[in-house]
């Protein structure tokens, strides 16, 4: 029998609702469950409150279905049971194979659904990721306040620990650690691989489920200008106002060391066309550009990860023309375009009642802080408190309210640029061909990564996947003109589902401290 699992869901307000009732839900999946010879292993139910938000029980189903791969299907009343709002889309997009039965809807989403529905929550998924990127960016640009006012807004590295969120204390029992490192490394006659050995051998331990260090962390640890007094953010370097841990004299020591072990003291970055775009299709590992003569470019692998056989060099042209085939090879109908503008407007509306949820959210937050502020104000003039303790709360107080403000206009930001994206992917969808063909190096690398992911080079060829919904275009449409009817339903060459919103996203909003802005918002 087929192995699912159920997952039901209802919150507060729904609870007096007929129909909308746990019970209720769990009948109908049973029932379904039995109809359809389904053996059903576990069952999962959140029950959300106005005073506890959050859903712990998708979390666990989450992860046994990572555990239990052979359970393979999910059960769900309606998709507004499982997706809760725009984020929710992305959540369990890396599940190969599985089945999510909307059972009410009659609709099933998996690798074979029809190319329509694939279509529309592929475009949703698109979209989605695109405004939590650009909402994790503009967040970011948040914390550029902190950096001008010396404070490192990230977590502090090995060898430090974090007081509060302004101080940055130095952890004694990690700093040894470093301190070693950087001596033994500056002696000039030791390779990364070597000095790792010999602080295992001598009792240092990185972390207690790793307790070796691998060359790659050394390195990155050895180069890093926090343990000097300084940090770098977002581009730039910034002077800390924590305490170094080693001197400067000791740390270009080290970096002129680096020269000795045949390891770049700089990476300068340059602005080729397909940079961080293809890995090598053999070893792994990164596929880098270099300038020849002056003019010609040519990319190869880096064999950083070991031993591999590509030791051929391709021209820069070469990849161009293959780059150029995959965009031409999309072909779009006039019926997909009327997808893509459906699919958009889903998406538009989706995103809408996410962004008013938060700002409602968020503004709540804001008003706290100012009634706090207010209220401390009016104590200050009855007298209630001393004139130092409310400078003290005042100043606090101001700086989180200005803090949420500036999340609130991250969010603002990041609706108008979504709003652009699905512009520019109603441009893309129609003119791709176009588009490719005029565009800079920037621009043709910035539309190769909305259409193409997983690109390797392995023997002067080329290979990739298609990101959702391009790969419909691509592979699917295609294959359904072989067969004369619009509506086929080929199983996409792609290993995983061409347009399933299933799955840990990579891309998530990540509020690298949280805290700073004491932000409520739920994950």
């Amino acid at each position: 029998m087929n192995k699912a699992v159920i997952y039901a869901r209802v919150s507060s307000r729904e609870q007096e609702r007929e129909g909308y009732s746990i019970p209720a839900q769990l009948k109908v999946l049973n029932e379904y469950a039995t109809k359809k010879g389904f053996q059903i292993v576990k069952e999962f139910t959140d029950n959300e409150t106005a005073k506890k938000e959050g859903r712990t029980n998708f979390g666990e189903m989450t992860k046994f279905l990572k555990k239990n791969k052979e359970v393979k299907i999910i059960l769900v009343e309606k998709t507004d049971r499982l997706y809760r709002n725009f984020k929710d889309y992305i959540l369990l997009d890396d599940f190969n194979g599985l089945e999510v039965h909307l059972v009410k809807e009659g609709a099933i989403l998996s690798d074979t659904s029809k190319s329509h529905d694939k279509f529309i929550h592929g475009i949703k998924v698109l979209m989605a990721k695109n405004y939590i990127d650009n909402l994790s960016e503009e967040v970011k640009k948040g914390f550029q306040q902190k950096c001008e006012l010396s404070e490192y807004p990230a977590t502090p590295p090995l060898g430090y620990k974090r007081l509060n969120t302004k101080t940055i204390l130095i952890n004694q029992q990690t700093a040894p650690l470093i301190i070693r490192a950087f001596n033994l490394y500056s002696e000039g006659s030791k390779s990364l691989s070597s000095v790792a050995k010999q602080l295992y051998e001598e009792g240092f331990i990185y972390k207690p489920n790793k307790p070796k260090l691998d060359k790659s962390h050394l390195e990155s640890m050895l180069k890093n200008v926090f343990y000097i007094g300084q940090f770098y953010f977002s581009g730039k370097y910034y002077k800390g106002i924590h305490e170094p841990l080693i001197s400067e004299e000791l740390f270009d020591e080290v970096q002129r060391a680096f020269k000795k072990d045949g390891k770049p003291l700089y990476r300068k970055e340059h602005s080729f066309a397909f940079a961080n775009l293809i890995t090598c299709g053999e070893c792994g590992s990164a596929i880098t550009a270099e300038i020849k003569k002056g003019k010609y470019i040519y990319y190869h692998c880096t064999h950083g990860k070991g031993e591999c056989s590509q030791e051929k060099y391709m021209r820069e042209e070469a990849l161009e023309e293959q780059f150029q085939k995959a965009v031409l090879s999309i072909c779009m109908t006039d019926e997909q375009k009327k997808w893509v503008i459906e699919a958009l407007k889903q998406s538009n509306k989706d995103e809408q009642e996410f962004h008013q949820q938060k700002i409602k959210k968020l503004n709540t937050e804001c008003q706290k802080w100012r009634d706090r502020i207010n209220q401390i104000y009016i104590d200050k003039l009855d007298g209630k408190i001393t004139e130092e303790f409310w400078h003290d709360k005042h100043q606090n107080w101001t700086q989180e309210l200005r803090g949420m403000q500036k999340i609130i206009e991250a969010y603002d930001k990041a609706n108008e640029s979504y709003l652009e994206f699905g512009v520019q992917f109603l441009n893309i969808a129609n003119r791709a061909k176009e588009l490719y063909m005029q565009q800079s190096n920037e621009e043709k690398s910035n539309l190769l990564k909305i259409l193409l992911s997983n690109c390797t080079l392995k023997n002067g060829k080329l290979n990739w996947d298609w990101e959702k919904p391009f790969d419909i275009f691509a592979n699917g449409l295609s294959f359904s003109k072989t067969l004369g009817r619009k509506d086929s339903n080929p199983r996409m060459a792609r290993p995983k589902p061409a347009a399933l919103p299933l799955g840990d996203s990579p891309i998530k909003i990540t509020y690298t401290r949280e805290k700073d802005y004491k932000l409520k918002t739920s994950s």
